[in-house]
């Protein structure tokens, strides 16, 4: 069990370090690019506990998860990939049209893509968090989203801020490389914590 050191300047170093083990070990979990699922389950799984106050090892639930989530954040990955896929090439192919009705039909899917950003959104966390099938976690990752409009768009507003960052501060490269993608799935477990606290019953997946 990690605990909360008494000084604040070791805690806090302490804990960035771990954060930094984490995020390199996120990093290379994600290089054979179809395990990306199962890495980001198992990085929101830790952020979440972290979250909650249950301040205990990173490295070691991570890879245990990681393990346990590979099937089912494999598949989830590839239908999300395959809908975002897709959406991307309709819309493309829309656009390039030029017309009133390619117009129209390019917004309805640029809606259409930005609800499955904010599904994908909920999709990993839910599968770090609960213990269901695929396809009801993306049917609950979408009725969070829908149910959850404010928590959804604090959600967003985290990644546009990161992406700004890495925009403007060439120096927020090296950060996200070294604790970044982490650090964002920690603040975003914040949220997730109260969105997801009315739906947790001792039924469900009791974090260690």
């Amino acid at each position: 069990m990690r605990t909360k050191l008494v000084n604040p300047v070791l805690d806090f170093i302490n804990t960035l370090c771990n954060f930094v083990a984490l995020n390199l070990l996120f990093l290379i979990t994600c290089l054979p690019v179809f395990t990306i699922g199962a890495a980001l389950s198992s990085l929101y799984y830790v952020t979440l506990r972290e979250a909650r106050g249950e301040y205990g090892y990173l490295i070691r639930p991570y890879l245990r998860e990681f393990v346990r989530n590979l099937k089912k954040g494999t598949a989830a990955f590839a239908v999300i990939a395959a809908a975002g896929a897709a959406l991307v090439f309709c819309l493309a192919f829309w656009f390039s049209l030029g017309t009133a009705l390619s117009a129209c039909v390019t917004g309805l899917l640029a809606v259409a893509l930005l609800v499955w950003l904010m599904t994908v959104t909920y999709t990993f966390p839910l599968i770090g968090r609960f213990e269901n099938t695929v396809r009801q976690t993306l049917k609950n990752a979408f009725c969070l989203m829908m149910s959850n409009v404010r928590p959804t768009l604090w959600l967003l507003l985290i990644y546009v801020l990161a992406l700004c960052l890495c925009w403007f501060l060439p120096l927020m490269k090296l950060l996200m490389v070294l604790f970044g993608f982490a650090f964002i799935a920690y603040c975003q477990s914040y949220v997730l914590k109260g969105v997801f606290e009315p739906y947790e019953t001792a039924a469900e997946r009791t974090l260690p």
